[in-house]
This record gives structure tokens, C-alpha cells and sequence, in this order.
């Protein structure tokens, strides 16, 4: 790849955002990596300057802020970063009972997986388009194909990427840029991801993704042009069961497997 293109991936330095990081670099890409500040950020792009023949530079910001989506855009623009992958990772999860949570619980996951989400892209796709080929890669999950009592904020948010991606996709298909949006389910990122998980139990173990594997997964299709991406046979699977099964039972079934994740 071009030494002159970059990859940039929000939320870089950790989790699957970090897997990609890695697996981008293993592949040649150079890469911009947007975080937190204190997510060992800086140690992550020494890592990867260490380790691969590539460049890594890094911006602190929190993407929940009203002016970070513009400010990480014109930091890539000031510095001459030509990105021709942008990979939307940023976002936050968890569980709740919504009559219960904080005000700011519901606006971080606003802000973050929709927001910050679709301002980028808005104002990278100008660029991007200039470019032969470029690809935005958004991460949902597999919440979003369900209304999920205990995760109502969170589904919803990931139901908009999910739709909002599908339909770019049709937007952009005479373009030089290819959207997709990969949907996995849990994924041990962290401690609170770890327990959310193991309040599953057996079905969150079986269900859940390597994120190494993901960003493999992610990277092969979405340079293949895959709209939707659903990792694992047994996450395809309950998804069709979740298709033909009446809502009333899905939804009873939802109830009793989430509140599992607030422990009730």
C-alpha cells in the first residue's frame, strides 16, 4: 500500500479497535490511531512502529465531545494524512435498566456510536472519493438485530449503524468507496465486557468472538466488497432462529437472557 495512505481507526489502543491496529499493520498500512487519552495510545504506535515497517501516529480525543469528529478530521487534513480507510470502532456498550441509568449513560452511547460515527464519515467521504479506491468499515453487532430489554440504548444505537451503513453502501455504490458494517457478539475487550459475557455463561461463551479473528475477518471482507458482516456460524444461526421465532418469544426469551448482564 501507498506509504502516502493511512488507516484510521477511532478507538485504536484497545480492544477490537487495537486488533485491527495490528492486523492492519501486519497487512503494510500505515495508521492513524484515535483514543482516549490514557488508553495506551502512544505505547500501541510504538508497538506497531516497532514491530512493522509502517508509520503510526496518534491523536488524544474524546469523540463525545461536540467539535472531536471536526477536530480529528482537520488534524488528518493540517498534517496531510491521505486516509483511505476508515474504520469506526469507537463506541460503548453495556447494560442497564434505562428508568434507572444516568442521563449521561444514554448520551455517551448516543454520542459515540452514532454521532461521532456519521459525522466522520461525513466529512472524510469528500476526500476519500478522490481517492481509486477507499473503504469505511463501521463496527455494530449483532444487538442491532434485535430490541434487547436491559441494552435498549445500546441495540438502538447499533441498529442505526447497521441502517445507516446499508444505506450509504447504496449511496456510494457508483463510487470508489466501499461500506460495510461488521456485526460481532461479545468480544472480551475488558474486565466489564469479560463479566458481561460470563453472565451468559455457556451461551456467551459459544457465542463470543476472538477479536484477532475479527479484524482478520473484517479486513478480508471488506476488501471483498460484503455489505454485512456476521462473524461465526453459531451467531448466523441464532439469527435466523431470532427470524422465524414470533416476537412475542423472542422478546421473552431477550428479557430473561439480558437481565442476566445486570445480575437480576
Amino acid at each position: 500500500m501507498a506509504q502516502d495512505y493511512y488507516t484510521l481507526v477511532t478507538g485504536g489502543s484497545c480492544g477490537i479497535g487495537k486488533a485491527f491496529a495490528l492486523e492492519c499493520a501486519r497487512r503494510g498500512h500505515n495508521l492513524l490511531l484515535a483514543a482516549l487519552p490514557g488508553q495506551d495510545l502512544d505505547e500501541t504506535a510504538e508497538f506497531l512502529r516497532s514491530h512493522f515497517p509502517i508509520k503510526a501516529e496518534t491523536l488524544a480525543i474524546d469523540l463525545t465531545e461536540k467539535d472531536s469528529p471536526a477536530a480529528l478530521f482537520n488534524w488528518c487534513r493540517d498534517n496531510r494524512y491521505t486516509v483511505n480507510i476508515l474504520i469506526n470502532n469507537a463506541g460503548a456498550a453495556g447494560a442497564a435498566v434505562f428508568e434507572e441509568s444516568s442521563l449521561e449513560y444514554s448520551d455517551i452511547r448516543i454520542q459515540l456510536n452514532i454521532r461521532a460515527l456519521v459525522l466522520l464519515i461525513r466529512l472524510f467521504i469528500p476526500e476519500m472519493k478522490k481517492l481509486e479506491k477507499a473503504y469505511i468499515l463501521n463496527i455494530g453487532s449483532m444487538s442491532a438485530f434485535h430490541s434487547i430489554p436491559y441494552k435498549s440504548v445500546y441495540a438502538a444505537t447499533k441498529a442505526f449503524v447497521l441502517h445507516f451503513t446499508r444505506g450509504l453502501h447504496g449511496e456510494l455504490a457508483e463510487t470508489s468507496i466501499k461500506v460495510c458494517v461488521l456485526c460481532p457478539q461479545g468480544v472480551r475487550t475488558n474486565k466489564s465486557a469479560g463479566a458481561r459475557i460470563d453472565a451468559h455463561g455457556f451461551l456467551g461463551r459459544l457465542t463470543e468472538n476472538d477479536p484477532e479473528k475479527l479484524a482478520r475477518l473484517g479486513l478480508d471482507k471488506l476488501f471483498k466488497g460484503k455489505v454485512v458482516i456476521i462473524p461465526g456460524f453459531i451467531n448466523k444461526l441464532l439469527l435466523f432462529i431470532g427470524y422465524i421465532s414470533p416476537s412475542k418469544i423472542e422478546q421473552w426469551i431477550l428479557k430473561k437472557e439480558f437481565r442476566k448482564e445486570i445480575g437480576k
